[in-house]
């Protein structure tokens, strides 16, 4: 009897489900034990080469595989820009870096200034120090108030 049949059958009102089937199947095919016959003297069950675990080559040959194929599936979905819209998003990041550098570069000439003349004038560097710590501590509390902590 095969498995489709034993799902057919009227038991459980023609609804048995196929793994149950399967396992009907499975146990009408096993020989029957005879009285006396212990289970040493039963064949053992056939191994399946199928349920041997792969060496490590190829299970790692086939992640790669898997990783490769799934890599390239998802490349095909991206929308790619066009050469202008490449070329229009380039010309942005390449104006911004350049305004940003020049105006870290300026940053970095006052500063030095600064220190240059505090370490030459150490009243002039005590002022400035002063100035600092007032305007961040000021800063820090007015965030402190608003936030509400």
């Amino acid at each position: 009897m095969t498995v489709d049949e034993v799902a057919k059958t009227k038991e459980n009102g023609g609804r048995r489900s196929r793994r149950r089937a399967r396992q009907v199947v499975a146990q009408s095919s096993q020989p029957v034990q005879a009285a006396g016959q212990s289970r040493r003297e039963r064949p053992a069950p056939a191994r399946h080469d199928n349920d041997a675990k792969p060496n490590i080559f190829v299970r790692a040959w086939r992640g790669l595989r898997e990783y490769l194929s799934t890599t390239r599936a998802e490349l095909q979905k991206v929308t790619w820009p066009t050469r202008q819209e490449t070329l229009r998003l380039s010309g942005i990041v390449l104006a911004v870096t350049i305004v940003f550098s020049i105006a870290l570069g300026l940053l970095d000439l006052v500063y030095g200034q600064l220190f240059t003349l505090g370490f030459n004038t150490p009243a002039l560097f005590i002022v400035f120090a002063v100035i600092v710590v007032v305007v961040v501590g000021g800063s820090a509390l007015m965030l402190r108030r608003r936030s509400g902590l």
